[in-house]
Order: C-alpha cells, then sequence, then structure tokens
C-alpha cells in the first residue's frame, strides 16, 4: 500500500495531525499494522464522556478501514 497515492488528501492530513507522515512509497504490513494500532490508540485515548471518542472514530475510522482491508490483501 502507498500511503501517498491511496489516501485521500483528506485521510493523509488525519493521519498527519496524529503524528503519521504519509509518503509515497510501498509500505510493509508490518507498517500499515503498526499505523492501525497507532490510530486505535489514539482513538481510545480520548473521553468518553464529551464525546471525543465517537468525533474521532468518525474522523479516523475510514483509513482505518482501509488500513484493516490492505492488512488482510497481504500474502
Amino acid at each position: 500500500m502507498n500511503l501517498g497515492t491511496d489516501l485521500s488528501r483528506k485521510n493523509q492530513e488525519a493521519l498527519k495531525e496524529i503524528g503519521i507522515k504519509s509518503e509515497n512509497r510501498e509500505y510493509s504490513k508490518e507498517e500499515i499494522k503498526s499505523f492501525s494500532n497507532t490510530i486505535g490508540e489514539y482513538i481510545f485515548s480520548k473521553s468518553s464522556k464529551n464525546g471525543d471518542i465517537s468525533k474521532a472514530i468518525n474522523k479516523y475510522g475510514d483509513v482505518l478501514n482501509i488500513f484493516v482491508r490492505n492488512e488482510k490483501s497481504f500474502k
């Protein structure tokens, strides 16, 4: 998977906000899995009382789903 070409600009910007740089290169399955974990940790570090978890899921859910699908496509 190439984050620089396979992700929308919106998703690239969202990743940048949490410290994941999307370069124009092929990423390994391990790197994609690590990014998925980073996103999950970020989402669940938010407060559920004020709705921040829901907001983070809405913001990062699409890219997380893309990563999970791509993890499964590696052989």
